[in-house]
């Protein structure tokens, strides 16, 4: 893999790292503060406020009367399997996507210690 683009997605995780720490600390009162997950993506509105499963970092926040619909709809998976809705508070899905984040963050510094080492000791 080229290593321009492994630094360039190092780079970007530790940018989201950034942002979702970020978003912790806002900690504001706000009535649409719930974040729902269908599988592996969010739930979000197209441009015709049309409800959606998307593919996004910073996930559309709803207020609780949305989140009801939401959980009435038919969400199915690739093999039309249904999927029942996750439904986080805001702070808990930044929480958990931040210690994903750093997980991976810790792997790749960790990864790149070792490396060196095995290196080092070869020579």
């Amino acid at each position: 893999m080229d290593s321009q683009y492994i630094k360039n997605t190092i780079a970007e995780l530790r940018e989201r790292a950034k942002i979702y720490s970020h978003e912790l600390e806002l900690n504001i009162l706000e009535e649409a503060n719930k974040i729902v997950e269908v599988g592996a993506l969010t739930v979000g509105t197209d441009s015709k406020g049309k409800i959606i499963a998307q593919n996004v970092l910073y996930p559309t926040q709803f207020a609780q009367k949305a989140v009801e619909k939401i959980l009435t709809m038919n969400w199915r998976n690739g093999n039309g399997k249904r999927i029942e809705p996750l439904v986080y508070g805001r702070n808990d899905w930044y929480r958990e996507k931040l210690k994903m984040t750093n997980d991976v963050l810790k792997l790749i510094d960790k990864n790149k210690t070792e490396n060196y080492d095995s290196v080092e000791t070869k020579e």
